[in-house]
């Protein structure tokens, strides 16, 4: 296929309707990341993530389908392929430091992350059904969705599945990352012998939890292999084929955004407690004016955590 041609196919996918509403659903409230097919300087594909306006950094976001080919037409130059969106979502996006204000984030997703090789998939499915598995026997089964990520899979819990009064008492963030941890570290041992079932010499689950992480939107291309980012009913796992993934007929379960308030509530005081929270220093970057000696910020979180 041409280059021209390309570019016009990615353009026709996003131009669907259902593409267009189901990256808009996911994206709201998030912070969206743009995979892009030009390379800088570095010999990387861009990846965007803010806009600038009067020299200030603007947080990409989402907030109508239309906004879907906006962007693509903003920076065509740069030829957008995939579509990410934050597993924070916000209160607000008007600024560079919005993303960094953990008092800004209202929600956060949950989400395991099974790194494979395409052609063995079979493992990937295997490793899914053992994490929801898990998840059922600690309650959380109207709460789960899937999502085929390209050469692997992601295993979303909704993140309005906790609590208000939890989401009072322990931060998003730590909840997501505890959650994940946990389960992976009980599940640690069933992921090796599936790897060494299939041979799957690069199957990970991965707890990739952090203040920016992203993940692919429901319904975007994949960066680089040619399938579509599809939703899966865990109910209907076992009739899973690549074939529901190809962007010419791709199948797709609109139902993805179901919940239980309070349902993951159970899980995530176990985990916690368990795992702790978040570890702060990983990522975190304020600016100067704004940035706290590590015993202050440890500090401000342990007195949110106690009340």
């Amino acid at each position: 296929m041409s280059e021209n041609g390309n570019i016009q196919t990615i353009l026709r996918h996003y131009q669907n309707e259902l593409v267009k509403g189901e990256i808009t659903r996911f994206a709201a409230g998030r912070w969206i990341a743009i995979h892009c097919q030009i390379l800088d300087r570095n010999g990387r594909p861009y990846l965007l993530r803010h806009f600038r306006r009067a020299k200030r950094k603007i947080p990409l976001k989402i907030d109508c389908p239309e906004d879907v080919i906006a962007l693509i037409e903003r920076f065509s130059r740069l030829k957008p392929r995939t579509f990410y969106a934050s597993i924070n979502v916000y209160k607000r996006l008007g600024s560079a430091e919005d993303v960094r204000d953990l008092d800004n984030i209202t929600y956060c997703l949950p989400t395991w992350d099974i790194d494979n090789k395409i052609e063995n998939w079979t493992a990937t499915i295997e490793v899914a059904k053992e994490i929801l598995k898990f998840l059922r026997l600690h309650g959380i089964e109207h709460s789960v969705f899937l999502k085929w990520s390209g050469n692997g899979m992601h295993i979303h819990i909704h993140h309005k599945a906790f609590s208000d009064n939890l989401l009072k008492k322990l931060h998003p963030l730590n909840i997501a990352y505890s959650i994940v941890e946990y389960v992976n570290i009980k599940l640690h041992e069933k992921y090796l012998e599936i790897a060494s079932k299939y041979q799957a010499k690069k199957l990970r689950v991965e707890n990739k939890i952090d203040l920016q992480r992203v993940f692919t939107c429901p319904l975007s291309l994949h960066r680089q292999l040619d399938v579509v980012a599809v939703c899966i009913d865990p109910q209907t796992l076992d009739d899973f084929s690549l074939s529901w993934v190809s962007p010419e007929s791709f199948r797709h379960w609109k139902g993805w955004d179901r919940y239980v308030e309070g349902e993951a509530d159970s899980l995530a005081i176990k985990a916690y407690k368990t795992i702790g929270g978040y570890p702060l220093t990983k990522s975190l970057r304020l600016p100067a004016k704004k940035r706290m000696k590590l015993d202050e910020l440890i500090l401000k979180w342990m007195n949110r955590e106690a009340t």
